[in-house]
């Protein structure tokens, strides 16, 4: 029986080496196969799930590392009233409230608008001379003499409105004057000035004011 024995010593060896290969293969099959999308394998792991709109950041992490976005500031609020001064019908008197208001630190625009008005001018006519209509001028104590091709006039006055030139024509009928009532159109420059810049209407308003109380008229004018 010993001799027996250890002729069959190597059995359990063999044995056991054949256990250990097939461990080894199942280990390699099984790597060679986790790549492969079988239905229930598990997801790779190099599959990250992201949280959304920064979900899951730490709490002391700064807004801009969890993926927040920072706020846009809305824009300054755009100028829509500003003041005008005017209508003014000489330059002097443009320039006398321009000075004024640049004192005050405003930074002006002047606007020259020529504005056409009808008036209704009464003249004294049938002079032989213009010498003749220099003494009528004398002694009423008004009126310009004009020549043209119609003759010598003796102009006193231009109304807005042609019941005001009929009125006054009568007085000169009475003395015996010849009298002329004509229509003109008068061309007038008009002077305009305009500054400030105010976002609100209230605004606008009271500095209007402050502004009468310091002799300037100005209406309120929108500019968008």
């Amino acid at each position: 029986m010993r001799w027996l024995r250890a002729r069959y010593t190597h059995v359990p060896l063999a044995a056991l080496s054949l256990v250990v290969l097939a461990g080894v293969i199942a280990g390699l099959l099984v790597h060679r196969f986790e790549g492969l999308s079988w239905p229930f394998a598990r997801p790779s792991p190099s599959v990250v799930a992201i949280p959304a709109d920064g979900a899951g950041a730490a709490d002391d992490e700064p807004a801009d590392q969890a993926g927040s976005i920072s706020p846009v500031p809305l824009p300054a609020p755009i100028a829509e009233y500003a003041l005008e001064s005017g209508p003014l019908a000489s330059r002097d008197a443009a320039d006398r409230i321009e000075a004024e208001l640049n004192r005050l630190g405003h930074v002006t625009v002047r606007f020259l608008r020529e504005d056409t008005t009808r008036l209704f001018v009464v003249a004294a006519t049938g002079f032989e001379s213009a010498d003749e209509a220099r003494q009528a001028a004398r002694e009423l104590g008004r009126g310009t003499v004009v020549e043209d091709a119609g003759g010598v006039a003796l102009v006193l006055g231009r109304h807005p409105s042609l019941a005001d030139a009929v009125a006054a024509a009568r007085p000169l009928r009475a003395r015996g004057f010849e009298v002329r009532v004509s229509e003109a159109l008068a061309s007038n420059a008009l002077y305009h000035i305009r500054y400030g810049q105010f976002a609100r209407l209230a605004d606008a308003e009271a500095y209007r004011e402050a502004l009468e109380r310091r002799g300037i008229r100005s209406r309120i004018v929108k500019v968008r």
